[in-house]
């Protein structure tokens, strides 16, 4: 079952990787699809959307910033299990970006001209076809959890969250 709404088809291979598990991301039409899918059309149910931090995003009211770091924001309704979580500096590509460079590797590392190029394949129909984003994500996926890094951060935030669901503990959350 679908429980994570993403913006696009980069984080839907991306988050599917990451928590071994593709059925539980589905991709929406944009940012606002997805926080509407979970403020919205959810209707209370848990659910978990996965979006950009480079608009100034308009997060619902009644969503509560429960956790932040220079990479991740992530958003609680006031009463509802109902997440939105907000990755960056600016977007999926910054955000991937970000881990690579820590462990001092490069987008050229795998080919592409430039970080724009990454960028523009990242946006496509169905990126992990080109073996270039595929491969990166392969790197991304293969080393997160060699130490403390944003990425490994937020896949325990996301494992607590769905395995949690309506017994959510924002007590036990902030000692992830």
């Amino acid at each position: 079952m679908s429980i994570i709404g993403v913006e696009c088809n980069a984080d839907r291979y991306f988050f599917g990787r990451l928590l071994n598990n593709k059925g539980l991301i589905r991709k929406e039409r944009n940012d606002t699809e997805v926080i509407k899918s979970v403020a919205v059309k959810s209707k209370g149910n848990f659910s978990v959307g996965i979006i950009d931090i480079d608009k100034n995003k308009k997060i619902p009211k009644n969503f509560n910033l429960i956790y932040e770091n220079n990479h991740t924001k992530i958003f609680k309704h006031t009463e509802n299990c109902q997440f939105l979580i907000a990755i960056g500096p600016r977007q999926f590509e910054h955000w991937i970006n970000e881990f690579l460079k820590n462990k001092n590797i490069n987008v050229e590392d795998f080919d592409f001209e430039s970080f724009d190029k990454f960028m523009q394949t990242s946006k496509s129909l169905k990126p992990e076809m080109d073996i270039r984003f595929k491969n990166i994500i392969d790197v991304v996926i293969q080393n997160y959890d060699t130490d403390d890094n944003h990425i490994l951060t937020l896949k325990k935030h996301l494992e607590y969250i769905i395995e949690t669901k309506y017994h959510f503990s924002i007590t036990e959350f902030n000692k992830i």
